[in-house]
């Protein structure tokens, strides 16, 4: 079977973040909104059920609809980065902000303290940055507000990923496929909105070659219409290796008719799946961010090993 590969793909030095142990600490940071207490406290009596510490550098602070300062969400999530006790770090909530605090990262210490990180959805920017910036594999994954609805395959892939499980081979449905093509690649991606927001800042990533998986909420079809062809006008379809579609929800919270994306990315030169687990629902598997991966279009699968 023909493979689709990127001769122009732009080789990166990928560094890999140590596992985690029972009784390791992991730094919950609040790099955009604030949140629900409750969820909050279910969230973190998981990890604690699960053998390991919990570090909490502050006390939330709202600030209109900011968990805090710029400066005090940045210096929380450096704090992290730089504190040796600090194995992993997982973030509370998304929603919107952490987009204003790259600039105040010192993506250099990153790079000599690399850690474990996990998020989505407002997280997507931080990711990416981690990536381009730091060269570090981070995850697209479930964070505390989040853990408690979570599916079984979900939790049982959060909890292989803390303990050192990076690799992944995750079925995909052949009929959700168009064209069937296999072909590999760097795969990344998250949220499609804050993606698109990356494009023409020193945060946009290498595109060539790219796997690139993506998801969205709250979004209505003529919204993410716009968002779509926005990535077509920057030429990113004729760089990628393929697309790898989520869960995409309109405002009230209803799936995406299947229909639009068709209708979206229809006559594009690679393969585009749908119905990868990922999203803002129950389905939300962790994805390695930076990682080489294989698509294989004959037996339905997403492998990466690491």
């Amino acid at each position: 079977m023909a493979i689709r590969k990127a001769s122009s793909a732009k080789k990166k030095t990928l560094t890999l973040p140590p596992f985690l142990q029972k009784g390791d600490a992991i730094g919950i940071a609040t790099p955009a909104s604030p949140y629900k207490p409750e969820l909050f406290q279910a969230g973190i009596e998981m990890l604690r059920e699960w053998g390991f510490k919990v570090t909490l550098s502050r006390k939330v602070l709202r600030k209109g609809y900011l968990a805090g300062s710029d400066q005090e969400r940045a210096d929380e999530l450096m704090g992290f980065f730089e504190n040796p006790a600090i194995k992993a770090i997982l973030c509370a909530r998304g929603g919107y902000g952490a987009m204003r605090i790259l600039d105040l990262l010192d993506f250099k210490k990153i790079q000599k303290e690399p850690k474990l990180f996990m998020g989505f959805s407002d997280i997507t920017v931080l990711s990416l940055a981690l990536w381009k910036k730091a060269g570090l594999m981070s995850f697209h994954g479930p964070m505390i507000t989040t853990l408690p609805s979570l599916n079984r395959a979900s939790i049982s892939r959060f909890r292989s990923v803390l303990s050192g499980g990076y690799g992944l081979e995750l079925p995909l449905d052949k009929k959700k496929a168009s064209p069937g093509r296999s072909t590999e690649g760097i795969l990344w991606g998250g949220n499609l909105t804050l993606l698109v927001h990356l494009l023409g800042t020193p945060y946009e990533p290498d595109w060539d070659g790219a796997i690139l998986f993506l998801e969205d909420c709250g979004e209505a079809p003529y919204r993410l219409d716009r968002l779509f062809t926005h990535l077509k006008l920057r030429g990113v379809f004729e760089k990628i290796s393929a697309v790898l579609l989520g869960e995409f929800t309109d405002p009230k919270n209803a799936l995406i008719n299947p229909r639009f994306f068709k209708h979206w990315l229809g006559g594009l030169d690679v393969p585009v799946w749908t119905g990868l687990p990922i999203g803002h629902g129950r389905r939300n598997i962790s994805l390695p961010v930076g990682a080489p991966a294989y698509l294989d279009a004959e037996k339905g699968l997403l492998s990466v090993a690491l």
